[in-house]
């Protein structure tokens, strides 16, 4: 089960009955007390008993939060404490380096002088350090991970924030570090994976390593992803996970013009045949397949797909924020809402832009402006919530920040245009004509898409 095979599959490999396969499934489950096989598979890696598994993870080189030093504000020193704090927290649930505990790095002062000193006192190759600086309404947290056996900078990162943006989006931030950060980690201790080999990581810790390389939404991090998921998949064809990971990559590739749509199109169709084929019985197949259908624009035939995702998972966040859309997109706004909500109760830290579009599908564009706000302070090099943010403030009156989020679209995506995103989505589509109408005269060019012609009634 942890290795992603299909009850059919599992039946097979054993040489029982399906059904039997069904039946110590469900067994399985609730044996762990959770309610999807996901959750079985990260309950199993993280407290998996095994002595051997055990020794494996010890054995590889360490990880240590050390306190982040702050200025600034009365404030900022307990936030940088429940900042290292929570990366701590998180850096451990990745499971693949050990991570040393929060309360033996208090006094870093003392366990010497330099990197290598720390890094040898600790048990530690790896240091995340950093500094959170606060001045008036701009607080800026700078990030890095240095490697004390060679004293190499391995990753860096800085972000800036307002105060009311840093309580606001605090966990966001933290997660983002750790997603950005920790395929630096593996690729230090792996060189072969930021080449075009592998090395020796397995087809499901590659997989994982691609989902962290999607969570940064950007360009670069897109196209590793896709080629970490592709050599997932040349390990283990038949890693449904990693077909899905596969096909995520494809759509941003698509919605963020990194890829001509043609291509990108294909390959998010092949692999959600390909994730349905290898496991009909879960939610991802099917949410790919209503991606597709949303990516051509006819969102009309999405929702019967992702309410199969939601009753074969009623946990999987992603099918509850798309079906959301969709019914937003052609005419349900209630009902969409309430779908969105829901997603956002899954998965909190996930949908901000999602919760935008929904907002702005129902022509709120104050809450368009908040969430989008909110998503780019997470992720500040996506393109989409940019286009977004361009349309939002526009329709909403202000031109300034509307020519100043453009200006930014344009600098991370030269060739972003709407009505390449129009024809992709759907012009006709009530919401898109707004969106990419808007986003057109932001950026300052003649007003080309044509009109929507009532095929959705949003807002």
């Amino acid at each position: 089960m942890a290795q992603g095979l299909a009850n059919k599959e599992i039946a097979t490999e054993l040489g029982i009955s399906t059904e039997t396969a069904r039946t110590h499934a469900a067994a399985i489950l609730s044996g762990l007390g959770v309610e999807n096989r996901t959750e079985a598979t990260a309950t199993y890696l993280r407290w998996s008993p095994r002595l051997d598994r055990a020794e494996v993870v010890l054995a590889r080189p360490a990880i240590a939060v050390l306190p982040i030093p702050a200025t600034g504000a009365k404030a900022a020193p307990l936030l940088a404490q429940a900042l290292a704090r929570e990366l701590t927290s998180l850096l451990s649930r990745w499971c693949h380096f050990p991570v040393i505990a929060h309360a033996a790095t208090r006094d870093p002062r003392g366990l010497g002088d330099t990197t290598a000193e720390i890094g040898a006192r600790l048990g530690a190759r790896f240091l995340v350090d950093g500094a959170l600086t606060c001045w008036r309404q701009r607080w800026r947290l700078t990030m890095h991970v240095v490697d004390a056996s060679t004293s190499r900078l391995v990753w860096t990162e800085h972000l800036d924030l307002t105060p009311r943006r840093w309580f606001a989006t605090q966990d966001q931030v933290c997660a983002r570090l750790v997603a950005s950060a920790y395929p630096r980690l593996i690729a230090a201790v792996h060189p072969p994976l930021a080449s075009d080999s592998p090395g020796d990581l397995p087809a499901w810790q590659l997989t994982h390593v691609g989902f962290a390389l999607h969570e940064s939404r950007d360009r670069n991090a897109n196209q590793r992803a896709h080629d970490t998921f592709t050599a997932a998949i040349t390990r283990d064809p038949t890693s449904s996970l990693a077909h899905y990971g596969r096909g995520l990559s494809a759509y941003d590739a698509l919605l963020n013009q990194w890829a001509p749509a043609g291509p990108a199109l294909d390959r998010l169709a092949a692999d959600a045949d390909r994730c349905l084929t290898l496991a009909p019985d879960r939610a991802e197949g099917h949410f790919l397949a209503a991606r597709h259908l949303q990516a051509r624009g006819k969102h009309d035939r999405a929702p019967p797909l992702l309410r199969s995702a939601i009753a074969a998972n009623p946990s999987f966040a992603p099918a509850y924020a798309l079906l959301g859309q969709t019914l937003l997109l052609t005419g349900l706004p209630d009902e969409g809402l309430t779908r969105m909500r829901q997603a956002c109760r899954l998965d909190p830290r996930s949908f901000v832009t999602g919760l935008a579009v929904a907002h702005f599908a129902r022509r709120e564009y104050r809450e368009t402006i908040d969430a989008v706000t909110a998503a780019i302070a997470v992720n500040p090099r996506y393109p989409f919530a940019r286009a977004l943010a361009a349309a939002a403030t526009w329709l909403a009156g202000d031109r300034v920040a509307a020519r100043r989020h453009a200006s930014d679209l344009v600098a991370l995506a030269p060739r972003f245009s709407p009505r390449e995103f129009a024809r992709t989505f759907g012009e006709r589509v009530d919401a898109v004509h707004r969106l990419t109408s808007a986003l057109t005269r932001a950026l300052g060019r003649p007003a080309r898409v044509s009109a929507a012609s009532g095929s959705s009634s949003a807002g």
